[in-house]
């Protein structure tokens, strides 16, 4: 698979520093509890920076590739400055693969669908290369191990996953509790389950509440139904 290097002009119109941290662990680096994970492999190469630049307007977040012309992300990370509408799509880039100012494809949005309260595929202008992760329905019992990879911002130039998460409960506005080590940046990053051959996405991770994760879980038919459009 081949992999890009983002031009200097680049790298500042998409949102990221112009300057990598001059000291960023190596590959199978544990750091804080989170484990830094080759990008080009997978199902690690399906998920992607999101970038998102414009007026007034520079973060990042985490999605994942779900079908070859959908990434799966959470609203938040798509609200315009004033938090009163959608960012436009033209400003929004995912970077699949990403890693130190490298990645495995750059894709441009050109439109939301919503998909749950926080769950957002977003349309990209054209297919994906790599191979989509799939998505599970899952009604999960507390305790349930899980899996959560996103661009943290303390490590946002890095994959990072927390390999030994679990499944808390459901909270009273109905999302999953959760103990995954995310912060900012992780906005969007997937909840990954075992399935016996392989991971697949079953939910989205979307905050925190105190010390407690929440994740908003998918529904597989519902994004079925839009992947096929």
């Amino acid at each position: 698979m081949v992999i890009r290097r983002l031009a200097p002009g680049l790298v500042g119109l998409l949102g990221l520093a112009v300057l990598l941290p001059a000291a960023v662990p190596a590959y199978g680096a544990d750091v804080g509890g989170r484990v830094i994970v080759a990008p080009d492999t997978g199902p690690w190469s399906a998920i992607g920076r999101l970038n998102v630049a414009g007026f007034r307007i520079r973060r990042h977040c985490t999605a994942t590739l779900v079908a070859p012309t959908l990434a799966l992300t959470a609203k938040h990370c798509l609200g315009d400055f004033l938090g009163e509408g959608w960012v436009a799509p033209e400003l929004v880039h995912f970077l699949p693969g990403y890693a130190r100012g490298e990645y495995l494809g750059h894709y441009q949005a050109v439109g939301y669908e919503l998909v749950g309260t926080e769950a957002v595929l977003v349309r990209l202008d054209h297919p994906a290369a790599m191979r989509p992760i799939p998505i599970v329905d899952r009604d999960s019992e507390p305790g349930t191990a899980l899996f959560e990879a996103g661009y943290s911002s303390d490590k946002g130039h890095v994959l990072t996953v927390d390999p030994a998460c679990r499944f808390l409960g459901w909270s009273t506005d109905g999302y999953w509790r959760h103990d995954c080590e995310a912060i900012g940046g992780d906005s969007g990053a997937p909840i990954l389950v075992d399935t016996g051959t392989g991971l697949a996405v079953a939910a989205i991770h979307v905050g925190r509440r105190g010390n407690v994760g929440l994740a908003e879980p998918l529904d597989r038919a519902r994004v079925r139904r839009h992947a096929g459009r």
